[in-house]
């Protein structure tokens, strides 16, 4: 009996030891308790000025927002999801949706509200004579910010130029008066201090005669492969002969290495790599212009290329129509998942790229009527709304695929833009601690 009872005491104690560790393991510890929260950062609705017509343009009416003039201290309520524009940029409440913000006059531009992440990279923009162009740099925050601004050129980088933006304030500065007389440029602006939004508005006339508007939408960072998802000759009504489009590839690898670079056309008659686009030599840190003369002149298409080094690529194109002309400004999309803007009755060509595409389109038209579209298909789709439309959610339902929006003229206008299906800003983690009574010590 006593030998029994020292091997269940030798079993016993092992098994207890066993219990005890794995309660350990499991219990919540008292001292180093964290919660994670994400959410969405403020973005800042750039305002142009020049007595030009523009709007901020909401998802949701009930978003709050302030105008970053120096007063304004807190985010508000508002009554509308449109919100005009005159001479302060907007600060708008950090959600799921990405605004817009229209400008009109002869010409349309629109651009996705944004904020910096650092760094912003603008693959575009002049300043040459006919240049009007203007950089706006927006500080949204409660005290001073400073940023520096690096230009590159065809013959290479010029001697960056640091800036400082007052609290609650826009800078705004003549792109001409940076590098003047250049015609083919690209700039990045890295934040030193502060959080700010910057963006890039190019304009061009010769004298007092309009040649075309469109902001360059900002990039976050160069990238081995750029997708230019939404580029557009004329369709429809547009295609006559008093009508003409020409476009323009623009490169720049920002490293001082070379780069080997393929350049590939996608359309609806497919896609292909136009001559003497296959193996280009790009030099570093130079910007380069290309002719895009095999582009289809007479319907959407996008443009991929390929790298072995980080690179930055845009398009321009260059629109006449009749005795007046404009421009618009494509550039890299992001990979798309979830994309909601408010298209402010706009009629669009949603435009998508990607080996496999699935998307779901889910929208409201200005008639009121909803619309809900399945799309599939193989390296290039587009999709044409029926009617204008208000509020626009795009879902990926596959991966690797970016997508972007045209607009083109409507009901006699001559206004074209192009916006990338970018989302303004990303969700932000955040650890917190977890207040714990318990682990507090008295004596």
């Amino acid at each position: 009996m006593k030998i029994s009872q020292f091997r269940w005491k030798i079993l016993t104690i092992p098994l207890v030891l066993i219990c005890l560790a794995g309660i350990s393991y499991f219990a919540p510890s008292q001292i180093e308790q964290v919660k994670l929260t994400s959410t969405y950062p403020a973005t800042v609705c750039p305002a142009i000025g020049n007595k030009v017509s523009s709007i901020a343009a909401l998802v949701n009416s009930k978003i709050n927002r302030r105008l970053i003039d120096g007063k304004s201290k807190r985010l508000n309520p508002g009554k509308s999801s449109v919100i005009p524009l005159v001479s302060e940029a907007v600060l708008v409440e950090g959600n799921s949706g990405t605004a817009l913000t229209f400008a009109n006059s002869s010409w349309k531009a629109v651009v996705p509200c944004s904020i910096s992440n650092g760094e912003q990279w603008f693959a575009g923009g002049s300043g040459a004579l006919t240049s009007k162009s203007f950089l706006y740099i927006t500080n949204s925050g409660f005290s001073e910010s400073s940023v520096d601004i690096e230009i590159f050129t065809p013959t290479g980088p010029i001697e960056p130029k640091s800036v400082v933006i007052a609290q609650d304030s826009t800078k705004k500065i003549s792109v001409d008066s940076m590098i003047p007389g250049e015609e083919v440029i690209m700039m990045a602006v890295k934040t030193k201090s502060g959080r700010v939004s910057s963006f890039l508005f190019d304009e061009r006339k010769k004298g007092l005669k309009s040649l075309g508007a469109d902001f360059v939408a900002p990039v976050a960072a160069a990238s081995k492969q750029v997708k230019i998802s939404a580029i557009s000759g004329f369709t429809g009504k547009l295609i006559t002969s008093k009508n003409l489009v020409t476009h323009t590839l623009r490169l720049l690898v920002p490293a001082s290495i070379d780069a080997n670079v393929a350049v590939t056309i996608n359309s609806n008659d497919g896609n292909f790599v136009p001559l003497g686009l296959s193996e280009l030599d790009v030099k570093g840190q130079k910007v380069l212009d290309i002719p895009l003369t095999f582009a289809p002149t007479n319907q959407p298409f996008s443009v991929i290329i390929d790298s072995d080094q980080p690179i930055l690529a845009s398009v321009l194109s260059t629109f006449t129509y009749g005795k007046s002309f404009e421009i618009a400004w494509a550039t890299a999309a992001d990979p798309l998942s979830k994309w909601s803007v408010n298209l402010t009755g706009s009629k669009p060509i949603l435009s998508f790229v990607g080996d496999q595409i699935s998307v779901e389109v889910s929208a409201t038209g200005v008639n009121g009527k909803k619309i809900q579209q399945q799309l599939t298909g193989s390296n290039f789709l587009t999709w044409s709304a029926p009617v204008g439309l208000n509020r626009l959610q795009i879902t990926a339902k596959s991966k690797g695929i970016s997508g972007g929006v045209i607009l083109l003229p409507a009901d006699g206008g001559i206004g074209s833009s192009y916006i990338p299906m970018n989302n303004g800003a990303n969700l932000e983690t955040a650890a917190e601690p977890i207040a714990d009574a318990k682990v507090i010590s008295r004596g």
